[in-house]
């Protein structure tokens, strides 16, 4: 039997979103476990499945659990024994109510339907994004256009939706060329009425600067029980770096964004390759209904609907998007000129992300998307005046990355009129899941190359004995294929950025495979 949630009163409150997933584009991952089980009741025992395929599938990941070394049952066991909260959105005390972290922002953005003892929904949008249909910045951008602070999943008063309002200020900005700094971006968070002018005024009246600190004891003097509908403003570390940067990070997922970091200020401002896009999704006016705003099912049904009509509309302003980012070298020497990145400065961003330390500069790019863009920035440093260096990552206008490759298409290729080399870049240290993610795929990625010579480095921060195995056998049967033109290798992180300062990088994958075609000689005669 569904438990029917009890709500308090509604309240003006800060712009929030769940705060377990730090990195959005773990979504995705998400998303694919929940759909596995469309259809079924989400009793305890279904939520016990679930919460386990999450940790099997790396969808999400904790400190006190060694996957690989568990099996099914001990890992439920460690659910129920180690992962529980007080009851929550209907979810009863225990590991169901700690499970609530996982389906909360998918929720409200319309992606899935989950109540507790309900059947669970997964909407046309969800459907799109895993089949491939659409990219994963299209379905955020579509849903948090969609999105509404009013609903049965919030009990606020703030009846708007927050993301139309920041763009639709950062779009007034923009026409005098003006950005809207981080601390500015978490007084938005407060807002009550969605007047774009007057919070502009706000903004320009008060001049609090970049200064987070005056930010936030402005916040409390003008926010905080000022009124029997506005509560007490949560303590800074809350309203800064949980709530503003989870808010923050979905909003640049989105790609409707760009950022950039000037002189140690984040500042935000309209994405110009994608402000086709968001007015076309700013001129749908999306709202839902006075029902839809008291009902999980109504809000899921209006929500998560996507029309053929709709879905091809958001497709078609892709082709727009790639055609303004076809110059990947320019995008990359801006990157370079605006931060003054040397070489030296390049390596020392790759150890902090090797060494786990932590980096300001580009803090608010996730670690593995991070990865990609330092090194696609040392190769350009090293072989940009003889190499087209292309990222495959989706970035902003200011070069700045917002969402990884998509599945289809290698990370970085590096070209010229004879060669394609396929450079291939994680983070995982996972060896069932480094084998499996990172293998296969990247062999494909390399036989669809065009180019006389193809080249594939694989490189992450450890890599395990059976995927550098694969590799090895790898080229092994290309030899025996006949597939001359073919070379590759595996490397840590410091070994590619050692080899890549030489700028030996071609040669050494040939020495390589010179290596093995010796010992095969030597082996068979």
């Amino acid at each position: 039997m569904r438990i029917k949630v009890r709500h308090g009163k509604r309240l003006y409150k800060q712009m929030a979103m769940e705060v377990a997933v730090r990195n959005p584009e773990r979504y995705p991952a998400i998303l694919s476990v929940f759909a596995k089980y469309e259809g079924k009741v989400l009793d305890d025992k279904c939520i016990l499945e679930i919460y386990k395929d999450l940790f099997v599938y790396r969808a999400i990941e904790s400190d006190y659990l060694d996957v690989d070394n568990s099996t099914e049952e001990d890992i439920r066991k460690f659910i129920k024994v180690y992962l529980k909260h007080n009851n929550e959105w209907g979810f009863p005390t225990g590991y169901q109510a700690a499970f609530t972290r996982y389906l909360k922002t998918l929720s409200e953005l319309g992606f899935i339907y989950t109540q507790y003892n309900d059947v669970i929904g997964i909407s046309d949008v969800a459907k799109a994004l895993l089949n491939n249909e659409i990219e994963v910045a299209e379905a955020f951008a579509l849903q948090c256009l969609r999105f509404w602070r009013k609903s049965p999943y919030r009990r606020v008063l703030n009846d708007f939706n927050y993301f139309a309002f920041i763009l639709k200020v950062l779009l007034k900005l923009n026409e005098d060329n003006e950005s809207l700094s981080y601390p500015q971006f978490i007084l938005s968070l407060f807002n009550d009425n969605a007047n774009v002018d007057e919070f502009i005024k706000d903004i320009q009246t008060i001049k609090l600067g970049n200064d987070i600190d005056k930010m936030y004891d402005y916040i409390v003097e003008n926010y905080s029980c000022i009124d029997e509908l506005h509560p007490k403003v949560n303590k800074q570390q809350t309203v800064v770096n949980d709530y503003g940067n989870t808010v923050f990070r979905v909003l640049q997922l989105t790609g409707l964004i760009s950022v950039e970091n000037k002189s140690g200020v984040l500042l935000l401002s309209i994405n110009e390759n994608r402000k086709v896009f968001l007015r076309f999704l700013l001129d749908k006016e999306f709202t839902i209904s006075e029902e839809a705003k008291e009902s999980e099912e109504l809000y899921f049904e209006e929500l998560g609907c996507l029309s053929e009509n709709l879905k091809n509309e958001v497709i078609s302003y892709r082709e727009t998007e790639s055609l303004v980012l076809a110059n990947y070298n320019a995008v990359l020497n801006k990157v370079i000129s605006d931060y003054g990145i040397t070489e030296t400065k390049i390596i020392d961003l790759i150890k902090s992300i090797s060494n786990d330390s932590k980096e300001k500069l580009f803090w608010y790019i996730q670690k593995p998307l991070k990865l990609e863009f330092f090194i696609s920035i040392l190769i350009y440093l090293k072989y940009g005046s003889e190499y087209v260096v292309k990222p495959n990552y989706k970035a902003d206008d200011k070069g700045i990355p917002y969402q990884h490759a998509p599945g289809n298409i290698g990370d970085i290729n590096i070209t010229s009129k004879s060669v394609n080399w396929l450079v291939e870049v994680t983070l995982i240290r996972n060896k069932t899941q480094q084998y499996n993610a990172e293998t296969a795929d990247c062999i494909r990625h390399l036989k669809q190359a065009d180019k006389p010579l193809k080249y594939l480095s694989f490189v992450a921060p450890i890599v395990h004995p059976d995927t550098e195995e694969f590799y090895h056998n790898a080229i092994i049967n290309m030899i025996i294929n006949d597939e001359d033109n073919c070379f590759m290798k595996t490397y840590n992180i410091d070994g590619f950025v050692d080899i890549t300062q030489c700028k030996h990088n071609l040669q050494d994958m040939r020495t390589y495979k010179d290596d093995i075609v010796t010992k095969m000689r030597k082996k068979f005669g």
